[in-house]
Protein backbone atom coordinates (compact mmCIF):
# COMPACT_ATOMS: atom_id res chain seq x y z
CA UNK A 1 0.00 0.00 0.00
CA UNK A 2 1.21 3.49 -0.79
CA UNK A 3 2.17 5.44 2.32
CA UNK A 4 1.24 9.06 2.75
CA UNK A 5 4.21 11.34 3.23
CA UNK A 6 3.42 14.66 4.85
CA UNK A 7 6.47 16.78 4.24
CA UNK A 8 9.14 17.78 1.78
CA UNK A 9 11.62 14.92 2.06
CA UNK A 10 15.18 15.73 2.97
CA UNK A 11 16.33 13.47 0.17
CA UNK A 12 15.14 16.07 -2.32
CA UNK A 13 17.87 18.32 -1.00
CA UNK A 14 20.56 15.67 -1.39
CA UNK A 15 20.40 15.58 -5.17
CA UNK A 16 23.07 17.59 -6.95
CA UNK A 17 21.87 21.09 -7.83
CA UNK A 18 23.56 22.86 -10.72
CA UNK A 19 21.83 26.12 -11.55
CA UNK A 20 21.24 26.92 -15.19
CA UNK A 21 20.12 29.97 -17.13
CA UNK A 22 16.54 29.92 -18.37
CA UNK A 23 15.18 31.45 -21.56
CA UNK A 24 11.76 33.04 -21.85
CA UNK A 25 10.56 29.90 -23.67
CA UNK A 26 11.89 27.67 -20.86
CA UNK A 27 10.00 29.66 -18.23
CA UNK A 28 6.82 29.76 -20.29
CA UNK A 29 6.88 25.97 -20.79
CA UNK A 30 7.42 25.33 -17.06
CA UNK A 31 4.61 27.67 -16.04
CA UNK A 32 2.23 26.20 -18.64
CA UNK A 33 2.89 22.64 -17.47
CA UNK A 34 2.73 23.74 -13.85
CA UNK A 35 -0.72 25.25 -14.31
CA UNK A 36 -1.98 22.08 -16.04
CA UNK A 37 -0.74 19.91 -13.17
CA UNK A 38 -2.35 22.14 -10.55
CA UNK A 39 -5.68 22.19 -12.39
CA UNK A 40 -5.65 18.40 -12.66
CA UNK A 41 -4.18 17.31 -9.33
CA UNK A 42 -4.69 19.92 -6.61
CA UNK A 43 -7.54 18.59 -4.41
CA UNK A 44 -9.35 21.88 -3.73
CA UNK A 45 -10.79 23.43 -6.95
CA UNK A 46 -11.71 26.74 -5.33
CA UNK A 47 -8.07 27.19 -4.28
CA UNK A 48 -6.55 25.91 -7.52
CA UNK A 49 -8.63 28.50 -9.40
CA UNK A 50 -7.06 31.25 -7.27
CA UNK A 51 -3.58 29.83 -7.88
CA UNK A 52 -4.06 29.65 -11.64
CA UNK A 53 -5.60 33.12 -11.81
CA UNK A 54 -2.74 34.56 -9.78
CA UNK A 55 -0.06 32.91 -11.92
CA UNK A 56 -1.71 33.96 -15.16
CA UNK A 57 -1.89 37.56 -13.93
CA UNK A 58 1.80 37.46 -13.02
CA UNK A 59 2.71 36.00 -16.42
CA UNK A 60 0.76 38.64 -18.30
CA UNK A 61 2.43 41.36 -16.20
CA UNK A 62 5.90 39.99 -16.94
CA UNK A 63 6.51 39.10 -13.32
CA UNK A 64 9.12 36.45 -14.17
CA UNK A 65 10.72 38.18 -17.16
CA UNK A 66 13.87 39.31 -15.33
CA UNK A 67 14.46 36.00 -13.56
CA UNK A 68 17.21 34.04 -15.30
CA UNK A 69 18.54 31.59 -12.71
CA UNK A 70 16.69 28.27 -12.48
CA UNK A 71 17.06 28.22 -8.71
CA UNK A 72 15.79 31.78 -8.32
CA UNK A 73 12.90 31.01 -10.68
CA UNK A 74 11.87 27.97 -8.60
CA UNK A 75 12.06 30.04 -5.42
CA UNK A 76 10.00 32.89 -6.86
CA UNK A 77 7.33 30.54 -8.23
CA UNK A 78 7.16 28.72 -4.91
CA UNK A 79 6.63 32.02 -3.09
CA UNK A 80 3.79 32.81 -5.47
CA UNK A 81 2.21 29.38 -5.11
CA UNK A 82 2.22 29.65 -1.32
CA UNK A 83 0.95 33.23 -1.43
CA UNK A 84 -2.04 32.37 -3.65
CA UNK A 85 -2.91 29.07 -1.95
CA UNK A 86 -1.73 29.62 1.66
CA UNK A 87 -0.57 26.00 1.28
CA UNK A 88 2.85 25.33 2.84
CA UNK A 89 3.18 22.08 0.86
CA UNK A 90 2.93 23.54 -2.63
CA UNK A 91 6.46 24.06 -4.01
CA UNK A 92 8.36 24.15 -7.29
CA UNK A 93 11.74 22.43 -6.95
CA UNK A 94 14.66 22.70 -9.35
CA UNK A 95 16.29 19.27 -9.33
CA UNK A 96 17.65 17.67 -12.51
CA UNK A 97 18.38 14.27 -11.04
CA UNK A 98 15.04 13.85 -9.31
CA UNK A 99 13.12 15.12 -12.33
CA UNK A 100 14.87 12.59 -14.53
CA UNK A 101 14.19 9.73 -12.12
CA UNK A 102 10.50 10.65 -11.92
CA UNK A 103 10.16 10.90 -15.70
CA UNK A 104 11.85 7.53 -16.18
CA UNK A 105 9.80 5.94 -13.41
CA UNK A 106 12.95 4.80 -11.64
CA UNK A 107 12.02 6.28 -8.26
CA UNK A 108 9.00 6.01 -5.96
CA UNK A 109 8.03 6.63 -2.34
CA UNK A 110 9.83 3.46 -1.22
CA UNK A 111 13.02 4.77 -2.81
CA UNK A 112 12.56 8.07 -1.00
CA UNK A 113 12.12 6.26 2.29
CA UNK A 114 15.16 4.05 1.78
CA UNK A 115 17.34 7.05 0.96
CA UNK A 116 15.93 9.02 3.88
CA UNK A 117 16.65 6.08 6.18
CA UNK A 118 20.36 6.42 5.42
CA UNK A 119 20.16 9.96 6.79
CA UNK A 120 17.74 9.47 9.66
CA UNK A 121 19.51 6.46 11.14
CA UNK A 122 22.07 9.02 12.36
CA UNK A 123 19.21 10.65 14.29
CA UNK A 124 17.83 7.35 15.65
CA UNK A 125 14.94 7.74 13.17
CA UNK A 126 13.72 10.82 14.99
CA UNK A 127 13.80 9.52 18.55
CA UNK A 128 16.51 11.99 19.50
CA UNK A 129 16.30 12.21 23.28
CA UNK A 130 14.58 10.19 25.97
CA UNK A 131 14.91 10.94 29.66
CA UNK A 132 13.09 10.71 32.97
CA UNK A 133 12.85 14.03 34.80
CA UNK A 134 12.47 14.53 38.55
CA UNK A 135 8.94 13.61 39.60
CA UNK A 136 8.94 10.67 37.17
CA UNK A 137 7.97 12.85 34.21
CA UNK A 138 9.08 11.46 30.84
CA UNK A 139 10.55 13.63 28.09
CA UNK A 140 10.70 12.59 24.41
CA UNK A 141 12.33 14.77 21.77
CA UNK A 142 10.89 13.50 18.48
CA UNK A 143 12.43 15.23 15.45
CA UNK A 144 10.58 13.36 12.68
CA UNK A 145 7.81 10.77 12.26
CA UNK A 146 9.77 8.21 10.29
CA UNK A 147 8.37 5.19 8.47
CA UNK A 148 7.49 2.26 10.73
CA UNK A 149 9.32 -0.04 8.28
CA UNK A 150 12.51 1.35 9.79
CA UNK A 151 11.50 3.03 13.05
CA UNK A 152 8.71 0.78 14.37
CA UNK A 153 10.95 -1.15 16.79
CA UNK A 154 12.60 2.07 17.97
CA UNK A 155 9.13 3.47 18.67
CA UNK A 156 8.25 0.40 20.75
CA UNK A 157 11.47 0.63 22.75
CA UNK A 158 11.06 4.37 23.27
CA UNK A 159 7.49 4.17 24.53
CA UNK A 160 8.43 1.24 26.78
CA UNK A 161 11.10 3.46 28.34
CA UNK A 162 8.30 5.72 29.61
CA UNK A 163 5.99 2.91 30.71
CA UNK A 164 6.29 3.76 34.43
CA UNK A 165 6.12 7.54 34.07
CA UNK A 166 3.42 9.61 35.74
CA UNK A 167 3.36 12.19 32.93
CA UNK A 168 4.91 12.52 29.48
CA UNK A 169 6.24 15.53 27.54
CA UNK A 170 6.58 15.09 23.76
CA UNK A 171 8.73 17.76 22.15
CA UNK A 172 7.69 18.53 18.56
CA UNK A 173 9.06 22.08 18.42
CA UNK A 174 11.50 21.17 15.62
CA UNK A 175 9.46 18.39 14.02
CA UNK A 176 8.57 19.29 10.42
CA UNK A 177 6.57 16.16 9.60
CA UNK A 178 7.13 12.69 8.26
CA UNK A 179 5.27 9.49 7.48
CA UNK A 180 1.60 9.02 8.27
CA UNK A 181 2.01 5.40 9.35
CA UNK A 182 4.23 6.42 12.28
CA UNK A 183 1.67 8.99 13.37
CA UNK A 184 -1.00 6.30 13.50
CA UNK A 185 1.32 3.80 15.19
CA UNK A 186 2.25 6.15 18.02
CA UNK A 187 -1.38 7.17 18.47
CA UNK A 188 -2.07 3.50 19.18
CA UNK A 189 0.00 3.84 22.35
CA UNK A 190 -1.63 7.09 23.43
CA UNK A 191 -5.33 6.72 22.58
CA UNK A 192 -7.61 4.45 24.59
CA UNK A 193 -9.64 2.95 21.73
CA UNK A 194 -11.52 -0.28 22.38
CA UNK A 195 -12.09 -0.82 18.67
CA UNK A 196 -10.00 0.09 15.60
CA UNK A 197 -10.31 3.85 15.16
CA UNK A 198 -10.76 5.01 11.57
CA UNK A 199 -9.22 8.47 11.49
CA UNK A 200 -9.81 9.29 7.84
CA UNK A 201 -10.18 8.06 4.29
CA UNK A 202 -8.53 9.95 1.45
CA UNK A 203 -8.42 9.46 -2.30
CA UNK A 204 -5.48 10.23 -4.57
CA UNK A 205 -6.23 12.90 -7.16
CA UNK A 206 -3.57 11.31 -9.37
CA UNK A 207 -4.74 7.71 -9.65
CA UNK A 208 -7.84 7.35 -7.42
CA UNK A 209 -5.94 5.22 -4.89
CA UNK A 210 -7.85 5.02 -1.60
CA UNK A 211 -5.85 5.44 1.61
CA UNK A 212 -7.16 5.02 5.15
CA UNK A 213 -5.59 5.62 8.54
CA UNK A 214 -6.71 3.29 11.30
CA UNK A 215 -5.44 3.43 14.88
CA UNK A 216 -5.08 -0.18 16.07
CA UNK A 217 -6.38 -1.49 19.37
CA UNK A 218 -3.24 -3.58 19.93
CA UNK A 219 0.29 -2.33 20.41
CA UNK A 220 3.23 -4.49 21.57
CA UNK A 221 3.77 -2.53 24.77
CA UNK A 222 1.92 -0.75 27.55
CA UNK A 223 -0.44 2.05 26.52
CA UNK A 224 0.09 5.46 28.12
CA UNK A 225 -3.47 6.74 28.04
CA UNK A 226 -4.17 7.60 31.68
CA UNK A 227 -1.36 10.06 32.38
CA UNK A 228 -1.05 13.77 31.59
CA UNK A 229 0.58 14.28 28.18
CA UNK A 230 2.11 17.56 27.06
CA UNK A 231 2.98 18.37 23.44
CA UNK A 232 5.48 21.17 22.82
CA UNK A 233 4.88 23.12 19.60
CA UNK A 234 6.30 26.04 17.62
CA UNK A 235 5.79 27.61 14.18
CA UNK A 236 8.22 24.93 12.91
CA UNK A 237 5.86 22.13 13.98
CA UNK A 238 4.30 21.01 10.70
CA UNK A 239 2.57 18.33 8.61
CA UNK A 240 2.67 14.91 10.28
CA UNK A 241 3.59 16.57 13.57
CA UNK A 242 0.42 18.63 13.31
CA UNK A 243 -1.60 15.55 12.41
CA UNK A 244 -0.28 13.78 15.49
CA UNK A 245 -0.95 16.80 17.72
CA UNK A 246 -4.47 17.37 16.42
CA UNK A 247 -5.57 13.73 16.66
CA UNK A 248 -4.02 13.14 20.06
CA UNK A 249 -5.61 16.29 21.46
CA UNK A 250 -9.00 15.37 19.99
CA UNK A 251 -9.08 11.75 21.17
CA UNK A 252 -7.27 12.02 24.53
CA UNK A 253 -8.65 14.36 27.19
CA UNK A 254 -5.35 14.23 29.10
CA UNK A 255 -3.42 16.17 26.43
CA UNK A 256 -2.21 19.77 26.80
CA UNK A 257 -0.47 21.66 23.98
CA UNK A 258 2.19 24.13 25.13
CA UNK A 259 4.11 26.63 22.96
CA UNK A 260 3.13 28.58 19.85
CA UNK A 261 0.72 28.00 16.96
CA UNK A 262 1.93 25.40 14.47
CA UNK A 263 2.79 25.97 10.81
CA UNK A 264 -0.53 25.00 9.21
CA UNK A 265 0.57 22.43 6.60
CA UNK A 266 -2.00 19.65 6.55
CA UNK A 267 -2.19 17.91 3.19
CA UNK A 268 0.07 14.96 2.22
CA UNK A 269 2.06 15.39 -0.96
CA UNK A 270 3.34 13.78 -4.13
CA UNK A 271 6.24 14.82 -6.39
CA UNK A 272 5.56 15.30 -10.09
CA UNK A 273 8.10 16.04 -12.82
CA UNK A 274 7.18 19.22 -14.71
CA UNK A 275 9.98 18.69 -17.23
CA UNK A 276 13.56 17.42 -17.14
CA UNK A 277 14.60 20.08 -14.64
CA UNK A 278 11.71 20.97 -12.35
CA UNK A 279 9.61 18.98 -9.89
CA UNK A 280 6.30 20.04 -8.40
CA UNK A 281 5.61 19.11 -4.78
CA UNK A 282 1.83 19.15 -4.57
CA UNK A 283 -0.92 17.98 -2.20
CA UNK A 284 -2.56 15.12 -4.08
CA UNK A 285 -5.06 13.58 -1.67
CA UNK A 286 -8.74 14.46 -1.30
CA UNK A 287 -10.37 13.78 2.06
CA UNK A 288 -13.48 11.62 1.84
CA UNK A 289 -14.04 11.00 5.54
CA UNK A 290 -12.54 12.40 8.75
CA UNK A 291 -13.35 11.38 12.31
CA UNK A 292 -11.52 14.41 13.68
CA UNK A 293 -13.26 17.55 12.34
CA UNK A 294 -10.37 19.90 13.15
CA UNK A 295 -8.72 21.47 10.09
CA UNK A 296 -5.27 23.04 10.41
CA UNK A 297 -4.38 23.71 6.77
CA UNK A 298 -3.32 27.34 6.48
CA UNK A 299 -4.33 28.18 10.06
CA UNK A 300 -2.21 25.93 12.29
CA UNK A 301 -3.06 24.46 15.68
CA UNK A 302 -3.35 26.80 18.64
CA UNK A 303 -1.73 25.79 21.94
CA UNK A 304 -3.69 25.43 25.16
CA UNK A 305 -0.92 27.28 26.97
CA UNK A 306 0.73 29.91 24.77
CA UNK A 307 4.35 30.68 25.65
CA UNK A 308 7.53 31.36 23.73
CA UNK A 309 8.82 28.02 22.34
CA UNK A 310 12.00 28.50 24.35
CA UNK A 311 9.94 28.49 27.55
CA UNK A 312 7.59 25.66 26.56
CA UNK A 313 9.62 22.87 28.16
CA UNK A 314 9.84 24.43 31.61
CA UNK A 315 6.21 25.56 31.42
CA UNK A 316 4.96 22.07 30.52
CA UNK A 317 7.16 20.42 33.15
CA UNK A 318 5.94 22.77 35.87
CA UNK A 319 2.33 22.33 34.75
CA UNK A 320 2.71 18.54 34.87
CA UNK A 321 4.17 18.57 38.39
CA UNK A 322 1.48 20.92 39.66
CA UNK A 323 -1.24 18.74 38.20
CA UNK A 324 0.30 15.58 39.67
CA UNK A 325 0.74 17.27 43.05
CA UNK A 326 -2.87 18.40 43.07
CA UNK A 327 -4.31 15.00 42.18
CA UNK A 328 -2.08 12.80 44.35
CA UNK A 329 -3.21 11.41 47.71
CA UNK A 330 -0.03 9.50 48.52
CA UNK A 331 2.44 11.37 50.75
CA UNK A 332 5.52 9.83 49.15
CA UNK A 333 4.35 10.96 45.72
CA UNK A 334 3.45 14.41 47.04
CA UNK A 335 6.93 14.78 48.49
CA UNK A 336 8.51 13.71 45.18
CA UNK A 337 6.47 16.17 43.13
CA UNK A 338 7.16 19.02 45.55
CA UNK A 339 10.87 18.16 45.50
CA UNK A 340 10.87 18.41 41.73
CA UNK A 341 8.86 21.66 41.73
CA UNK A 342 11.21 23.23 44.27
CA UNK A 343 14.18 22.31 42.11
CA UNK A 344 12.53 23.73 39.02
CA UNK A 345 12.10 27.09 40.73
CA UNK A 346 15.76 27.34 41.83
CA UNK A 347 17.41 30.59 40.79
CA UNK A 348 19.73 33.23 42.19
CA UNK A 349 16.81 35.62 41.73
CA UNK A 350 15.28 33.89 44.77
CA UNK A 351 18.01 34.94 47.19
CA UNK A 352 19.47 38.04 48.81
CA UNK A 353 23.26 37.77 48.48
CA UNK A 354 23.73 39.64 51.74
CA UNK A 355 21.73 36.95 53.51
CA UNK A 356 23.31 33.90 51.90
CA UNK A 357 26.97 34.93 52.00
CA UNK A 358 27.08 34.23 55.75
CA UNK A 359 26.78 30.51 54.94
CA UNK A 360 30.28 30.45 53.42
CA UNK A 361 32.79 28.62 55.58
CA UNK A 362 33.93 25.18 56.77
CA UNK A 363 31.57 22.44 57.94
CA UNK A 364 34.03 19.72 58.91
CA UNK A 365 35.17 18.06 55.66
CA UNK A 366 32.80 20.24 53.68
CA UNK A 367 33.63 23.69 52.38
CA UNK A 368 30.96 26.19 51.34
CA UNK A 369 32.71 28.81 49.22
CA UNK A 370 31.54 32.21 48.02
CA UNK A 371 32.69 33.12 44.52
CA UNK A 372 31.24 35.84 42.30
CA UNK A 373 28.30 36.21 44.71
CA UNK A 374 27.45 32.52 44.37
CA UNK A 375 27.82 29.64 46.80
CA UNK A 376 29.67 26.41 46.00
CA UNK A 377 29.62 23.12 47.92
CA UNK A 378 32.82 21.07 48.05
CA UNK A 379 33.45 17.80 49.91
CA UNK A 380 37.17 17.27 50.55
CA UNK A 381 39.00 17.42 47.20
CA UNK A 382 36.01 16.60 45.00
CA UNK A 383 34.83 19.10 42.37
CA UNK A 384 32.90 22.07 43.71
CA UNK A 385 29.13 22.08 43.07
CA UNK A 386 27.14 25.25 42.51
CA UNK A 387 24.37 25.78 45.05
CA UNK A 388 21.30 27.43 43.46
CA UNK A 389 18.79 29.07 45.83
CA UNK A 390 15.26 27.78 46.11
CA UNK A 391 14.89 30.29 48.94
CA UNK A 392 17.28 32.27 51.16
CA UNK A 393 18.15 29.15 53.15
CA UNK A 394 17.29 26.20 50.86
CA UNK A 395 19.50 25.24 47.90
CA UNK A 396 19.60 22.89 44.95
CA UNK A 397 22.98 21.26 44.24
CA UNK A 398 23.50 21.71 40.50
CA UNK A 399 23.75 18.40 38.67
CA UNK A 400 23.00 16.37 41.81
CA UNK A 401 19.37 15.31 41.99
CA UNK A 402 19.47 13.20 45.13
CA UNK A 403 20.17 15.81 47.81
CA UNK A 404 19.57 19.45 48.70
CA UNK A 405 21.17 21.79 51.23
CA UNK A 406 19.31 23.73 53.92
CA UNK A 407 20.95 26.20 56.28
CA UNK A 408 19.54 26.71 59.76
CA UNK A 409 20.55 29.75 61.80
CA UNK A 410 20.30 29.42 65.56
CA UNK A 411 21.68 32.52 67.22
CA UNK A 412 25.34 32.74 66.23
CA UNK A 413 25.35 29.11 65.11
CA UNK A 414 24.79 28.03 61.51
CA UNK A 415 23.91 24.42 60.74
CA UNK A 416 24.08 22.93 57.25
CA UNK A 417 21.54 20.17 56.72
CA UNK A 418 21.85 17.69 53.83
CA UNK A 419 18.41 16.46 52.77
CA UNK A 420 18.32 13.31 50.62
CA UNK A 421 15.52 12.17 48.33
CA UNK A 422 15.30 8.81 50.12
CA UNK A 423 14.50 10.50 53.47
CA UNK A 424 17.84 10.65 55.26
CA UNK A 425 19.18 13.89 56.68
CA UNK A 426 22.63 14.88 57.94
CA UNK A 427 23.63 17.98 59.87
CA UNK A 428 27.00 19.74 60.09
CA UNK A 429 27.77 22.80 62.22
CA UNK A 430 29.78 25.64 60.75
CA UNK A 431 33.30 25.77 62.22
CA UNK A 432 34.01 28.81 64.36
Amino acid sequence: MKKKIFFHLLILLSFQINAQTLTAVDKADVLTNLILKIEKIYPFPEISEKIVAGLETQISNGYYDNVASSVEFATQVTNSLEEFSKDKHLDLIYNLELAKALLEGTTNSSDYTAEEAKIEIWNNYGFKELKILEGNVGYLNLSVFFSTDYAGKIADISIAYFSNCNALIIDLRQNGGGWGDMVVYLLGYLIDNKEPLLLNITESTMDSTIYSEIVPTYVPGKKLTNIPIYILTSPATASAAESFTSHLKYFNANVTIVGKKTKGAENPVEHIAIDESFVLQIPAWKKIYAKNPIVWEGVGINPDVEVDPGEAMVTAYKNALQKLLKTSNEQTAIDKYQWALDGLSASYDNADINKIKVYAGSYGKIQVKLKDDKLYYQFEDRPAILLIPISDDYFLAEGVDYFRIKFITNGDMIIMKQIFTYGNEREYSKDE
